[in-house]
């Protein structure tokens, strides 16, 4: 099934990070953090991903598309809002069966609501990429304790005169 994901992006870090006291330097790190997770999410998920950033009081005078790790970054003109950006591309797409709108803003919701688009909140996507990353922790733990147990370094394979024999030449 071919399936989009469209994340408001400065909505959604607001809502994750809510507790946490946003300067420049912090609001980089939870961008780039949130690339980074939307890119596994589409490694994962096999949906595409848009996220999008307003961009609204910038000097911008169009819009910027970026792709970093296969997720399109759209950064809104001067003057326009991220959520104009979401509402135009859902009622243009016609590409995609199912469009899944990330957002906590309660006008977004309603204006994007029509047959195939469905909206996540900003709590509800975060709690499905936390999990996420817990699966994929798990299966990177699982990978490394089989390829461990399953590992013999050239050591406990060699008896002890063929060990010496070795040791012999590696140093020569």
């Amino acid at each position: 099934m071919n399936e989009l994901v469209i994340v408001d992006g400065y909505n959604f870090i607001f809502h994750y990070a809510a507790e946490t006291k946003m300067d420049n330097d912090s609001l980089t790190y939870y961008r780039d953090r949130l690339i980074n997770d939307l890119a596994g999410y589409k490694a994962s998920k096999n949906k595409d991903v848009v996220l999008v950033f307003d961009a609204r009081h910038s000097s911008n005078a169009t819009r910027t598309t970026h792709m970093i790790n296969q997720v399109r970054i759209i950064y809104s003109k001067k003057g326009e809002t991220a959520d104009t950006v979401i509402e135009e591309m859902v009622n243009q797409d016609q590409s995609h069966n199912k469009i899944f709108v990330v957002t906590s803003d309660y006008v977004q919701q309603k204006v994007v609501f029509r047959k195939n688009v469905y909206r996540l909140s900003s709590r509800e996507f975060g709690l499905q990429l936390n999990e996420l990353k817990t699966q994929l922790r798990q299966q990177v733990n699982q990978l490394n304790k089989q390829s461990n147990t399953s590992f013999y370094n050239l050591g406990a394979r060699l008896n002890k005169k063929d060990w010496d024999d070795f040791t012999k030449i590696r140093n020569n």
